[in-house]
Formats: structure tokens, C-alpha cells, sequence
């Protein structure tokens, strides 16, 4: 499948198209998730994917979807209410997790994400079935997927070499590689919450945040700022873990033609869907700072070996960190490259 241009449009216009079913569903699932109905997640993803299980269905799945904590608790709690059958599905992000997915978190640090949302999502579901599902006991993962990656959006200064970054702070991307990535920069990552990253930026609260373009724009943070910072040409600093998961037993309660429906919708094309996505989305953000006037800095080949160098630091400090749980890091790591080497451009 070729990349195709506004995916999100494309979804939503088949959506449109797909035959509706007057009578009453035999099975009804609810999708939870933490964000709002304008979200990429929400209009690009969740509403498309359960139109089409619908529709496949010939109506007998009828699927609700409750944006912005609609069924109540709170964002730490999603996994588990998938889990624990609260819901039938939730979509979220990992970081509110911590230390739950180790062995995906392989596939998003710093020097193993190789940049193309595609290709890891490919490689993820294609472990799913091997050493990637022991992350993922009691739940059906429909998909598991990244972000484009993380750069360093600036308000009030640019950067163009790592040591420009020297005590700065600035906003992680997430509690632990993330972080480690700005501590391994020579930056002290902000432990505050800013409800409005924007102002905080403005306001000198902070000296940068570390996160996705596409996020940024979503946050109104590439308004907010003058410059970004890449690693490289389609290189990041990283990225972010999503999921998108089942109850085992709400899907073990389907029959089987239903379960098939759930399967053909799930899995490897919509990994490359979603990757293809997510990449345009972060090329459209990019395009969005360019017209605002803001500088998109790219480190030149000397500031991108200091950069690597430094930010080996944090495939040290997270294999230490899993190999406290009984888990090989330097073998999580190894596999990850493998497996996305398979499905690479």
C-alpha cells in the first residue's frame, strides 16, 4: 500500500459510504480513550476503524465510542479497565502506564526508533504473537503504535548544538526515556505540571518541550514557539507508545465470524495505515511551523554524533532499568532493530 494523502480524510469519506443496518446489534462494544472528538486518535483512527467493524459486520457489531474519560476514572487507569472488562476497548498512551510494556518501549527509544511510524508499527504487531505478548496477557492488541517522534520545540532561542541545550528546562516526552533523553542532553527535564504548555512556553516557564510536531500543533504549541530542533532529516529524539486494546474476554465472547471481523480490521494493515497517518500528520505540523515563520533546525553531521553518543546513555540506563525485572535489555533492543529491519522502505 502506498502512502496515501490525508488518510484521515479518506477514512472518514469511506465511512460515509458504508451501508448502515436498521436492526438492533447482536453485540454491542464501547471504545474509552482520554481524549476529545477532534483529536487525530478520535477522527483518524477510532471513529473509521469502528465504522468499518460495523459495517463488516453487516450490523450485528455496534460500537460506542466514549472520547475524554466519558465512562469515568482516569487516564493511569485505561489499561486496566480493558483489563479488567470496565470496557471492551480502550485506545491510550503508554506513558500513563510506566513500566507496564517494557518489551514494546524497545522499539521507541532513542537510536532504535528508526523514524518511520510504518515500519515499528509493522515490526510490533508482527512480534505480537512471539516475545512482544507477554506485555500484553488478558488483552487482545488490536494495534500497538508510535507517534512520528519527538523533537525540541523552542520559544525564545534556537538550537543548533547540543551544548546550546546545557541547563536548560524543558517538558520530557513521558516519565522515562524520554526524560533520560533530556538528562542525557545536558537539560534538567520539568517535574511540574502545565495544563497549558503553550503559556508555559511563552511565559518563560520553560525553555522547551520535548514531543511530536503533530502534538505540538495539537497543543497549540507551534504558535507558541520559534524554533525546532530534529536529530536528523526524518530522525528523532525518540517516540511514544499508543495502544489500542481488547478484552481478551469481550472478544472471546464473539463467535467466531465476529472474531474474524475484529481480526481483518486489526493488525498489520492498520499498523501501516496508522504509521502512514501519523507521518502525515507530523509533515502537515512541520508545514504548519514553516508558514508560521518558525526555524526548523536539522543538527549537522558533527552535533548528530555528539547527540548519538550522549543519548547511548539512555539504552544504558534503561536495560539497567528492565534487567531489575528479570528482562534482557540489550537482547529487547537487538530484536526490535531485527524486526523492524524486516519491514524498512
Amino acid at each position: 500500500m502506498t502512502l496515501i494523502k490525508n488518510l484521515t480524510s479518506l477514512f472518514l469519506a469511506a465511512s460515509l459510504l458504508l451501508p448502515t443496518y436498521a436492526a438492533a446489534a447482536d453485540y454491542t462494544l464501547r471504545i474509552h480513550h482520554f481524549l476529545g472528538e477532534e483529536s487525530l486518535p478520535h477522527k483518524g483512527l477510532l471513529v473509521p476503524w469502528a465504522r468499518q467493524v460495523e459495517a463488516d459486520s453487516k450490523g450485528r457489531i455496534e460500537i460506542q465510542i466514549h472520547p475524554g474519560l466519558e465512562l469515568g476514572g482516569k487516564t493511569t487507569e485505561l489499561v486496566d479497565q480493558a483489563m479488567d472488562g470496565t470496557v471492551d476497548i480502550i485506545w491510550t498512551a503508554a506513558a500513563y502506564t510506566p513500566e507496564r510494556f517494557p518489551h514494546a518501549e524497545a522499539f521507541t527509544l532513542p537510536l532504535v526508533y528508526d523514524g518511520d511510524p510504518a515500519t515499528t508499527n509493522q515490526a510490533m504487531m508482527s512480534a505480537m504473537d512471539s516475545w512482544l505478548k507477554q506485555d500484553f496477557e488478558g488483552v487482545k492488541p488490536l494495534l500497538v503504535h508510535v507517534q512520528a517522534g519527538h523533537s525540541l520545540h523552542l520559544p525564545h532561542r534556537e538550537v543548533t548544538e547540543i551544548s546550546d541545550l546545557t541547563g536548560m528546562t524543558i517538558r520530557p516526552a513521558g516519565r522515562r526515556a524520554g526524560l533520560w533523553a533530556v538528562e542525557a542532553l545536558g537539560a534538567n527535564p520539568s517535574t511540574k505540571r502545565h495544563p497549558k504548555l503553550s503559556r508555559a512556553l511563552e511565559e518563560n516557564k520553560l525553555d522547551a518541550a520535548l514531543m511530536s510536531s503533530q502534538l505540538a500543533q495539537a497543543l497549540d504549541v507551534i504558535e507558541a514557539v520559534k524554533s525546532h530542533t530534529m536529530l536528523a532529516e526524518n530522525r528523532y529524539f525518540g517516540t511514544s507508545l499508543y495502544l489500542f486494546l481488547m478484552n481478551q474476554a469481550s472478544y472471546d465472547a464473539l463467535p467466531a465470524e465476529l472474531r474474524s471481523v475484529i481480526d481483518r480490521n486489526s493488525g498489520m494493515d492498520l499498523a501501516r495505515q496508522a504509521g502512514d497517518m501519523w507521518q502525515e500528520a507530523e509533515e502537515r505540523a512541520i508545514a504548519a511551523a514553516r508558514e508560521h515563520g518558525n526555524v526548523i533546525n536539522i543538527l549537522d553531521d558533527t552535533q548528530r554524533k555528539i547527540a548519538e553518543k550522549a543519548l547511548q546513555e539512555v539504552l544504558v540506563r534503561w536495560t539497567e532499568d528492565v534487567k531489575t525485572r528479570g528482562l534482557d535489555g540489550t537482547l529487547m533492543i537487538d530484536r526490535a532493530r531485527q524486526e523492524m529491519s524486516l519491514y524498512r522502505k
